[in-house]
């Protein structure tokens, strides 16, 4: 199909047009949209953050909305060839339970109807608020886990490090830090994975509000950065609540002081993730002094 169409306006007949389709497209992925959901309000949720995601979405896709015009919509029977498998993949994978790929073939199949709909131009002109929309599926519990174990272990061990170069004696076991008189449990809260998510998301959707004429490699950078970021704030935050324990007891750490500082500590990460970017911006022209 080829015809060129264009966006239909938010009308109460457009809405009347569009509601079956949606209706369908949630009740098919109503599974996989229920398990991310559940997953977003536990209790030791590491994806706190999904219900933001779709609504970042949205703001990105606005923010093309004159590109979008230029991208000529046309139909495209094409975009079956990517929204059939999705569909297949989900329902296979809903049929065995396995949901974290349920999810991700739901974007493919979000990705597959805007083919369908709009074409390829409209697909690749998006293609940045589409690829976000990853963030919203919550990874296996298995492997967020596992990671978050191996993140305790080694906030564990360099906090301990910390404390035998500032002569503190302390010993390590596992995830425990042992002093004098006191044992500190690195758990899950302080592992860093939580801010570790949310801090790539966060980054990634930050490099959107870079000038249009920053070179890919800044965009890259700053995504990566946030990794280091995120583990060394995480890092400081846990430094500073074993100084606590041991200066002014365990109780003094607990409570709001505990759960707090990780939100102190974010918005610090946050800040050097400004300054870095600001940093970046500042290259370009002495690169381009050089240059000329």
């Amino acid at each position: 199909m080829s015809k060129a169409i264009t966006f239909p306006t938010l009308s109460p007949r457009t809405i009347a047009a569009w509601a079956p389709w949606v209706a369908i497209f949630l009740l098919v992925f109503w599974p996989a949209l229920t398990w991310m959901a559940a997953r977003f309000e536990a209790a030791d949720s590491f994806y706190s953050h999904g219900w933001l995601i779709p609504l970042a979405t949205g703001w990105l896709i606005w923010q093309r909305r004159g590109t979008l015009a230029a991208a000529r919509p046309a139909a495209s029977f094409s975009g079956f060839w990517l929204l059939v498998p999705a569909l297949l993949i989900h329902v296979v994978a809903t049929s065995i339970d396995l949901h974290f790929v349920s999810g991700f073939a739901m974007i493919v199949a979000v990705w597959g109807l805007a083919w369908v709909l709009w074409g390829w131009r409209v697909l690749w002109t998006l293609r940045f608020p589409m690829f976000f929309l990853l963030f919203m599926v919550p990874l296996p519990g298995v492997l967020l886990i596992y990671i978050s174990f191996q993140m305790k272990l080694m906030a564990a061990t360099l906090a301990t490090y910390f404390l035998h170069w500032i002569n503190i004696p302390a010993v390590q076991a596992g995830s425990t830090i042992q002093l004098p008189g006191v044992s500190i449990i690195v758990d899950d809260t302080c592992s860093g994975l939580r801010s570790l998510i949310s801090l790539i998301a966060l980054s990634t959707l930050w490099t959107s509000l870079m000038p249009l004429s920053s070179p890919k490699w800044q965009r890259v950078t700053v995504v990566a950065s946030s990794i280091p970021i995120a583990l060394a704030a995480n890092m400081v935050r846990i430094i500073t609540l074993v100084l606590i324990t041991v200066i002014y007891g365990p109780k003094a750490a607990e409570g709001f002081i505990h759960y707090g500082s990780g939100i102190v500590v974010f918005g610090i990460a946050l800040i050097a993730l400004a300054w870095l970017t600001r940093g970046l911006a500042g290259l370009r022209p002495s690169v381009a002094g050089r240059a000329g």
